[in-house]
């Protein structure tokens, strides 16, 4: 009894309580797993104490899961603990890689030894991140399909004992009498770097503004600016203006924009678009298209009939004399391609014949830091200022293009996964013909291959030692 017990807290499994049912279902008892040994099986009661039972005094289900979870505590055990990477975020999951230190315990890791699922679970981890010195339990076999190259058997681990045996049980209860299921496919997401551009308009020394669908999932946020990236962060945004404020190191000269009143219906206008160059890369020099106010709006923004330009991101909307009535944002998306040859860049859509424009005076909504405090500005942000930004039209131009800024953000976006090149069978038998094959070698001498549940890639083997397993055929 005692050994029994020092056995079961040397693994240190993690495990919750559940319902065990006696063989001929008129009993139940709460308890957690503690091991299987000589056919006697251990739970732990909540109260602290232990029991020891035959394990044909359990149901038969009951017996099925202590078998298992007996084997995967092995696993775990001779696996000992392990510190992985995430290489791909897939459906219901993870793709992992084992790693080892280079040199010493403190030494740099490489993550270059077993490929596994890990299940999602409650887990919300991104490729790169790393556990550390985790027990992994055996959760069954998965068929993986990677972008590139054929699809493999891989094992599965789970972080905790019981959701790794109730994954491996289930998936065998699905699985019937097909061997083919075994092994559920989990394809790799083709995924695709999207970059966005858009225009910021420089408001204070190291201030800008944009829109908030430049920045919606972003991964990184950039200003580019004379051939360099320069990062930026959010530090207010407004949904239902659709605005956002940042922050960069930033040297440009803010730009005057002037709170006039609200643009009057049949005004005459003028509309300042600025697009991308062809390589949609940087801002090319503006065009100028006259029109009218077509119709007033709500007071925070006016639509007019100027024509834009089809590749422009953003610009403004001037008055007669020059003077700057609004702004409007328009962004553009270029699928940049990531280890897929079908990227391409994304058609701009044509410019509405009316276009929505936000009114100078709305800007000033942005810097206030709460609604009840309306005269409550934030630190680093002037007013808009007043005054003429004067009577030529190329020096008014000049200058509100010189004080728009590029902004540039990526995010990845999950496309359909490619159809499986090959699908290897999880029959639990011996390889296919041609097929790259592992081996592995058990305590008690047996041989394994790695479509065997019992493969073990700590213990790698040549094919030749070792007797068979009789359910692979080694």
């Amino acid at each position: 009894m005692r050994r029994f017990i020092l056995l079961a807290v040397f693994i240190s499994i993690t495990a919750t309580a559940r319902e065990w049912r006696s063989a001929d279902g008129t009993k139940t008892i709460e308890a957690e797993f503690g091991g299987v040994k000589d056919d006697r099986v251990l739970l732990k009661l909540p109260d602290g104490k232990a029991s020891v039972l035959a394990l044909s005094a359990l149901s038969t289900s009951d017996q099925e899961y202590a078998r298992a979870a007996q084997f995967a505590m092995n696993g775990a055990q001779v696996l000992a603990p392990q510190t992985f990477e995430i290489q791909t975020v897939v459906d219901g999951g993870y793709i992992a890689r084992m790693g080892s230190q280079l040199t010493g315990a403190k030494g740099p890791w490489t993550f270059s030894g077993e490929t596994f699922f890990l299940p999602q679970g409650s887990l919300k981890l991104e490729r790169g991140d790393k556990l550390e010195t985790k027990l992994l339990y055996y959760a069954g076999n998965r068929t993986f399909q990677p972008i590139e190259g054929d699809a493999a058997i891989i094992r599965a681990f789970d972080l905790t004992l019981d959701a790794a045996v109730n994954a491996d049980l289930r998936i065998r209860m699905v699985a019937g009498a097909d061997p083919a299921k075994l092994a559920p496919l989990i394809a790799e997401p083709l995924i695709e770097l999207v970059s966005t551009r858009g225009i910021a308009l420089p408001i204070g020394k190291g201030y800008f503004i944009t829109e908030t669908d430049v920045l919606k999932d972003a991964k990184t946020l950039v200003l580019h600016e004379d051939g360099k990236d320069l990062p930026a962060k959010v530090i207010k945004s407004d949904p239902k203006l659709g605005l956002a404020l940042i922050s960069c190191a930033y040297d440009g000269e803010p730009a005057r924009l002037l709170p006039r009143q609200p643009a009057q219906v049949g005004q005459s206008i003028f509309a300042l678009s600025i697009p991308l160059t062809s390589t949609r890369k940087n801002l090319a020099p503006p065009t100028l298209t006259r029109g009218i106010v077509s119709k007033a709006g709500s007071g925070s923004t006016f639509e007019h009939d100027a024509s834009i330009d089809e590749d422009a991101i953003g610009g403004f909307v001037l008055s007669d004399k020059w003077e700057p009535l609004g702004v409007f944002f328009r962004s553009a998306s270029r699928i940049e391609g990531q280890r897929t040859s079908r990227s391409k860049s994304t058609p701009t859509e044509p410019a509405p014949a009316l276009l929505d424009c936000l009114h100078t005076s709305t800007l000033e909504k942005l810097f206030i830091e709460g609604e009840k405090d309306k005269a409550k500005r934030m630190n680093g942000i002037p007013s808009l200022r007043s005054g003429s930004l004067g009577n030529e039209a190329k020096e008014v131009i000049d200058l509100l293009r010189k004080s728009t800024a590029l902004i540039v953000t990526t995010h990845e976006v999950k496309r359909d996964p490619p159809a499986p090149k090959s699908t290897p069978a999880a029959t639990g038998t011996s390889l296919p013909a041609g097929a790259a094959a592992q081996f592995s070698l058990s305590g008690s001498g047996l041989r394994h291959n790695n479509r065997c549940r019992y493969f073990n890639a700590a213990k790698l083997c040549p094919p030749t030692e070792g007797t068979p397993c009789k359910i692979c055929g080694g």
